[in-house]
């Protein structure tokens, strides 16, 4: 699988979940056992779920980023 098709399926999984529950949390390390594909590339990833009209918040502690996933709900 290349990079980019393995950073789109990531983007995919998790706009799924924010569908479908209104929102959804994943974690990025710079650690031997995290994927550092997803580390590396975070900020992609990030500008990728914007564009795709979700509302994204990021937070770390200990060196882990938590990135929070929001449905935006225009009422």
């Amino acid at each position: 699988m290349s990079l980019t098709q393995k950073l789109q399926d990531k983007i995919d999984y998790e706009c799924k979940y924010a569908d479908r529950d209104g929102s959804t949390r994943f974690s990025v390390c710079d650690h031997y056992s995290w994927d550092r594909d997803f580390w590396m590339h975070r900020n992609t990833i990030i500008d990728a779920i914007r564009n795709r009209g979700y509302s994204v918040s990021i937070s770390s502690k200990w060196g882990v980023t938590d990135i929070d996933v929001t449905k935006i709900i225009n009422l």
